[in-house]
């Protein structure tokens, strides 16, 4: 077992072994160096000394050089190994672009800035702006420009989507698109509505302008005869014409007709309507009368262009429509025939056939 000097010189021998001796300090030039600082051979054992004294010799709280340099140098090795291992990997890893010296793939709190390796980072407030203003907003001190932003400061860009400029008056949306009216494209002009050329007339005893009522073979007998009614008046005053006895045959010599000018229409279609008056047999009894229609006056031996029939006892006070017919050369007449039966049995009716008023409406 060791005496309590073995064990004190044993740290003392410890302690000397893994702290390098300082090195010696400068001296004058007329000073020289003692054999006893110098530093002890490789292999040789150094001599035993006081574990006190080697304890006092070294300064409190202060690392020696070596180890300063050590951690310098592990600090340059621990920088370079990531920048060694990328250009070796290369950047062919897919959706990764190169890194920028000094800054770590996934940023520490601190940023990633090592000093010493890469340049800090850029002032954004190259363009002289005051801690916490905004871009556009006048600083006081400095000149205003353009849109409110200080003289000499960039402004900032406009936004995404719209071009600059000033925009919208008196809202918030953007500015209304001015449609341009483009002419559009014009065809022939429309010929001009041709007028419709008509006429219209009314015939009857009474009547005029350019109408006429002709009662051919007309005779006075009573009632027997051609009876007048009215005051001559047109529209009031008409004629009965005696039947001629038997209902398919004519008298030829014995008729009415009505006539018509219808210029300006000198060609065209002719409505016709026949008017019946009222009253008994004596007055309006044809059941039916018959009509023929002609395109001229002379109707003895002209061909009519149409007939018709009517019930005159069924449609007393009444005007009868009975269809349209051709008119030319400006000519247009309503026959009335006097076939029909004025007895039954042995005993005379006195039936008659009512001639009033016939109105015609022509049209080219």
């Amino acid at each position: 077992m060791s005496t309590d000097a073995e064990q004190s010189t044993g740290v003392a021998v410890a302690a000397a072994a893994e702290v390098t001796p300082a090195a010696p300090e400068a001296k004058a030039d007329n000073e020289t160096t003692p054999a006893a600082a110098k530093t002890v051979a490789a292999g040789a054992v150094p001599p035993v000394v006081d574990a006190g004294a080697a304890v006092e010799s070294s300064t409190p709280g202060r690392l020696p050089k070596p180890v300063i340099v050590a951690a310098a140098v592990a600090g340059v090795v621990l920088v370079a190994l990531p920048l060694a291992l990328s250009g070796l990997l290369g950047d062919d890893q897919p959706g990764e672009g190169p890194n920028a010296a000094g800054y770590a793939r996934d940023l520490p709190p601190g940023g990633g800035f090592v000093p010493g390796l890469a340049a800090p980072p850029a002032d954004n407030n190259a363009g002289g702006l005051p801690v916490g203003a905004l871009p556009g907003q006048p600083v006081e001190g400095l000149p205003v420009g353009q849109n409110g932003v200080p003289a000499g400061i960039p402004a900032a860009p406009p936004a995404a989507g719209n071009p600059a400029g000033p925009g919208p008056q008196g809202g918030g949306g953007p500015a209304p698109v001015q449609q341009q009216n483009k002419p559009q494209p014009q065809g022939p002009p429309a010929p001009p509505a041709a007028k419709s050329v008509v006429y219209e007339g009314m015939a009857g005893k009474g009547c005029g302008g350019g109408t006429q009522f002709i009662g051919a073979g007309a005779y006075s007998d009573g009632k027997s005869g051609w009876v007048n009614h009215g005051n001559g008046g047109c529209g009031s005053s008409f004629v009965s014409i005696p039947m001629s006895g038997d209902a398919n045959k004519d008298d030829p010599s014995a008729y009415g007709v009505w006539t018509f000018n219808t210029g300006p229409v000198t060609t065209g279609s002719c409505a016709v309507s026949v008017f019946i008056p009222s009253g008994d047999i004596t007055v309006a009894g044809g059941s039916p009368s018959v009509y023929r229609v002609f395109d001229r006056f002379a109707v003895e031996k002209a061909t009519p262009v149409g007939t018709f029939q009517i019930n005159q006892v069924g449609n007393r006070g009444r005007w009868v429509n009975v269809g349209t017919f051709r008119a030319n050369g400006a000519k247009l007449a309503v026959q009335l025939l006097n076939r029909g039966r004025d007895w039954s049995g042995s005993t005379k009716t006195y039936a008659h056939h009512a001639a009033a008023m016939v109105k015609a409406k022509c049209q080219a």
